[in-house]
């Protein structure tokens, strides 16, 4: 299985390339082996070689670098998501598929337009998905969204007082997901890293319980609960 990681370099703050460290060791565990190519600025690939895309968040002027960058694989990438294959924006590295940030062009796969703040928005949260459940996690973004509904991965049901955005957070287009959570996304939701690897692995899912992952997440859910 092949997995093409968009600018490592680049994008790479809150530690959020454990996502990929830990998706492939659960993925060895059901045998199924995995190779990670890296790509940086100028480097030539074709996304629709791989079976899961993924790109974790960067500041503000390095997301540009990116978005400079990714506009040149916009119909690949639009081909990849459309084909449902895996794809993982966190950060505001899922803003790059909305139509702007502020008066630049993104890629325009889906209809919401970001627009850069003066403010930094931070905060614990408790997302809902109808078939995650409750997913946890932190957020810091300089980053207002507008639009986008008919794509929402969640809702949410506790947020710090700063995040004042919309009530909906994140996007699913077929299998590709964007969420401004991290720290990483996946480490601390095990619920959606299975689905994720239910995606990619098709017929040789097996459901693996790691105790340690599910407990943690249990755990923070409890105390962040207690702040509602």
């Amino acid at each position: 299985m092949r997995i093409l990681h968009l600018y490592p370099n680049l994008m790479n703050l809150y530690g959020d390339y454990g996502n990929i460290k830990v998706l492939r060791s659960h993925l060895k565990d059901l045998g199924i082996e995995t190779s990670v190519d890296t790509v940086e600025l100028e480097d030539r690939y074709n996304v629709n070689e791989y079976d899961l895309v993924y790109m974790g968040p960067g500041t503000e002027s390095k997301q540009l670098s990116a978005l400079n960058d990714l506009l040149k694989h916009r119909e690949e990438i639009r081909e990849y998501l459309e084909h449902d294959k895996v794809l993982l924006f966190t950060g505001n590295a899922m803003e790059l598929l909305g139509t702007s940030i502020d008066d630049k062009e993104a890629l325009g796969i889906l209809d919401f337009k970001t627009t850069i703040t003066e403010k930094r928005y931070t905060g614990d949260v408790i997302m809902n998905n109808d078939e995650l459940g409750k997913v946890v996690g932190f957020i810091n973004k300089s980053s207002l969204i507008e639009g986008g509904e008919g794509y929402r991965l969640f809702t949410y049901d506790f947020k710090d007082n700063n995040l004042v955005d919309n009530d909906y957070e994140g996007w699913r287009f077929h299998n590709g997901f964007g969420t401004h959570i991290s720290g990483p996304v996946l480490v601390k939701n095990p619920c959606f890293m299975d689905l994720i690897i239910k995606l990619l692995s098709g017929d040789r899912y097996k459901k693996i319980n790691y105790h340690y992952e599910d407990e943690a997440y249990r755990i923070t859910l409890e105390e962040l609960e207690k702040r509602k």
